[in-house]
């Protein structure tokens, strides 16, 4: 064999070896991406970026595995390796394309409401996002939801407390929603800029956060995903690898036509020793100047999370709000894991059950939205969580159990959560909750039914028979991630 055949020979073997490298590269990121369509409720951008203090892993459903950084993506996850990382995607596949089909079943019962009267409701929801990394600077992302609700002109008139709590149907049959829309490219590789409508979630409590300046809908904690959609904005995030810290500034165009309008938000997050801080400041036309401080950090064995925020109301006094959370993970097998949690919320700002329904009366004969927020009604609020990950020989399965109660009206929920993969992709989640004492979440009936015959006379009498007390609620959820 002469030299010549041996190098020819040698390069067909060199070229083989780098197409099933790249071939087995590609499978690999693409199995990762189909691993986990939708991400926890956690802001992956604000905190991939520097190492955390020890923490419990999320209580979210096992079909979530790795996470897909796509999904809550605002254009900074892994931001110290951002270059690299689009490099090398850029090498496999510049876009990508994926999504999830959910399908919700939930049934509920009433106080004294007999089973054939069980109430049934039913949605779908289709999810797909379009990834582009134009190249390893340039990125583009968008992501749209398709909602189908069969059932939305027959779902039963419910207090509008349980309503605002989300365990009613949308009342729209078909609803698109763009989810996310946003362009990411960088400035000198120092300033990472994102623009357009995203998703972004800061703070450091599970089920309340003061210090969310961003989001004016509230995340419902009974839900296995937050479903929130990102506001249209412009990010600009400034990194310090050497220190491990992050600034952000962010311009908030949601709804504004004039330059008047445009709000503005600054934060930064520091790392000191196993202590994180991030500070923020928010200044919105139409909405109070908010300043907010949450920690999280290690004590003992704990996990220890804290947030307080504080606004200005025009010549009023200012308020604020407090929530504090501690929680624990024990590794008692090979891949099980026991995560426990408690959290506390304090709103001095918070009225009682029959303040919150006069409220609600009030701005309905105004034609007004009830200015109370679910879970923010009271003055102070507990949540508890325990969740059990991969129990036994149930590898790919997760069950979680929570309950969260208004201590000022000594009202309550409690929910189990069960969810399995079944087949590879196709997940089931399971679950199962009621709603104890008088008050927010058995949807202040009793109190309607003293409120509304007293304002109202003989007239209001068929609605308030026709008012009954939630009590029972199931589900049976199908996904299968695409």
């Amino acid at each position: 064999m002469t030299p010549h055949s041996l190098a020819r020979r040698l390069a067909v073997v060199a070229a083989c070896a780098s197409a099933l490298l790249a071939v087995s590269a590609r499978a690999d990121d693409e199995k990762a991406r189909d691993d986990a369509v939708f991400g926890d409720d956690t802001d992956d951008d604000a905190k991939d970026s520097k190492p955390k203090p020890a923490s419990a892993p999320a209580a979210a459903s096992p079909t979530s595995k790795d996470r897909d950084p796509d999904a809550a993506d605002l254009g900074d996850a892994r931001l110290t390796g951002d270059a690299k990382e689009n490099t090398e995607l850029l090498t496999r596949d510049r876009t990508q394309i994926g999504g999830f089909f959910y399908q919700r079943n939930s049934f509920s019962l009433a106080k004294a409401q007999a089973l054939s009267d069980l109430g049934i409701g039913n949605s779908t929801l289709f999810e797909a996002y379009f990834d582009s990394r134009v190249n390893d600077r340039v990125r583009v992302y968008t992501r749209g939801r398709l909602v189908y609700n069969p059932l939305a002109d027959a779902q039963p008139a419910l207090p509008a407390g349980v309503a605002s709590l989300g365990f009613s149907q949308s009342t729209d049959e078909v609803r698109a929603v763009l989810t996310q829309m946003w362009l990411k490219f960088d400035i000198g590789r120092t300033v990472f800029v994102t623009a357009g409508r995203q998703f972004v979630r800061f703070g450091a409590t599970r089920f309340w956060n003061p210090v969310d300046v961003i989001n004016l809908a509230r995340f419902n904690p009974l839900t296995f995903f937050d479903d929130r959609v990102g506001p249209l904005m412009v990010k600009l995030h400034v990194p310090v690898e050497s220190k491990n810290w992050n600034f952000y500034g962010i311009l908030l165009s949601e709804d504004a036509a004039r330059a008047e309008q445009i709000g503005g938000l600054l934060r930064a997050e520091f790392l000191v020793g196993q202590t994180e801080l991030g500070v923020v400041g928010a200044l919105r036309k139409g909405l109070d100047p908010k300043v907010g401080l949450d920690v999280s950090s290690a004590l003992w064995v704990f996990d220890l999370t804290a947030e307080m925020a504080a606004w200005f109301p025009d010549g009023q006094d200012p308020r604020w709000q407090l929530s504090a959370g501690l929680s624990h993970t024990w590794a008692y097998g090979e891949d099980d894991t026991l995560v426990l949690g408690a959290e506390y919320f304090h709103n001095p700002q918070g009225v009682t059950a029959d303040e919150a329904v006069q409220t609600m009366i009030s701005s309905g004969l105004a034609g007004k939205a009830s200015p109370l927020l679910p879970l923010h009604t009271g003055r102070d609020y507990a949540g508890a969580v325990a969740t059990v990950i991969s129990p036994g020989s149930w590898s790919d399965s997760a069950v979680t159990a929570l309950a969260l109660m208004n201590l000022t009206d000594q009202s309550g929920t409690a929910q189990l959560n069960l969810t399995t993969r079944v087949l590879t992709d196709l997940s089931v989640e399971l679950f199962g909750g009621a709603s104890f004492g008088s008050g927010e979440f058995t949807g202040y009936v009793s109190q309607f039914k003293t409120a509304l015959p007293a304002k109202f006379g003989p007239m209001a009498q068929p609605a308030v028979d026709a008012m009954r007390v939630p009590l029972w609620r199931a589900g049976l959820n199908f996904r299968c991630d695409l």
